[in-house]
């Protein structure tokens, strides 16, 4: 049986650490107060085998402009390849790159990956800038689940002027559009929305095709409303996700144990609530 499903890992392979996060790494190591270091697919999928536990792995879109190299649908095939009995694939697109990330979105799908990541803050687009129409239509066919990074990011946080990252496209509100418009979309808010945790709820509470990520939020953290939220209406909608290897899923589910939550309540947040929407 597995014990959890890690629903956020951004895969610390040299080509992610080197490429699209490069810019960023320094100060994410200075923040998160340890090394992070380059690891094989291999390396990645005994760390969670061991566990008896399974991960989703997310890509990242740098957009051409950056001059970064994106760590795209491919990069993450070819890490579920190594792995298959315990890694789940999202992949990435340029949200603005029109006819070239609906092609990138049929990509997704005949590689077989379960998703799509999208960092507003970081693409410097929010998901409702743009008549994004066939881009979420195209993966509402494939049923494909688009997760999008929501509220605070540490990307540049601390530098002047954030590194160019802004933290308004990653508002919960401009997802809630995307999933009024394409109410066949499948669609997770990670991060809890953070900064706008209450309309992150809300748009959750709102819109049935809305998942809640719990990563980068301690549960030691969270707030009363979370908590009621996590155990009454959004037990079927809340998952966990550790953000590794910025964030740590051991000490993360140290500290989820130590409040007493019900193993009902704990079997759907760990396992059963994100095993069901990759479902395809």
């Amino acid at each position: 049986m597995t014990r959890f499903i890690d629903a956020h890992v951004h895969p610390p392979v040299a080509s992610f650490l080197n490429g699209p996060i490069a810019p960023f790494l320094d100060d994410l190591r200075a923040r998160v107060g340890e090394q992070i270091v380059a690891q094989t697919p291999e390396e990645i999928a005994e760390f969670y085998r061991s566990r008896d536990a399974k991960a989703v792995l997310l890509g990242w879109n740098s957009r051409a402009k950056s001059g970064l190299r994106s760590f795209g649908n491919r990069d993450i095939a070819t890490l579920v390849e190594h792995a298959p009995d315990v890694f789940y694939g999202f992949g990435a697109v340029d949200p603005t790159g029109g006819a070239g990330a609906v092609a990138g979105i049929h990509e997704a799908a005949r590689l077989r990956l379960s998703g799509l990541s999208f960092h507003p803050a970081s693409e410097r687009i929010a998901p409702s800038d743009r008549d994004g129409r066939q881009l979420w239509e195209t993966a509402a066919e494939h049923g494909l689940v688009c997760l999008f990074h929501t509220g605070f990011t540490r990307l540049g946080a601390g530098v002047a002027g954030g590194g160019g990252v802004g933290l308004e496209p990653a508002r919960p509100i401009h997802v809630d559009r995307v999933a009024a418009a394409h109410p066949g979309l499948k669609v997770i808010l990670a991060h809890t929305g953070s900064l706008w945790l209450d309309e992150a709820i809300a748009v959750v509470v709102h819109k049935r095709n809305v998942n809640l990520c719990l990563s980068g939020v301690s549960p030691k953290a969270m707030s009363p409303e979370l908590l009621e939220q996590i155990r009454g209406p959004l037990r079927s909608r809340v998952h966990f996700g550790s953000d590794y290897p910025f964030g740590s899923p051991d000490s993360w589910l140290a500290e989820w144990d130590s409040l007493g939550l019900s193993d009902d309540v704990t079997r759907a947040v760990l396992v059963d609530n994100i095993e069901a929407l990759l479902a395809r």
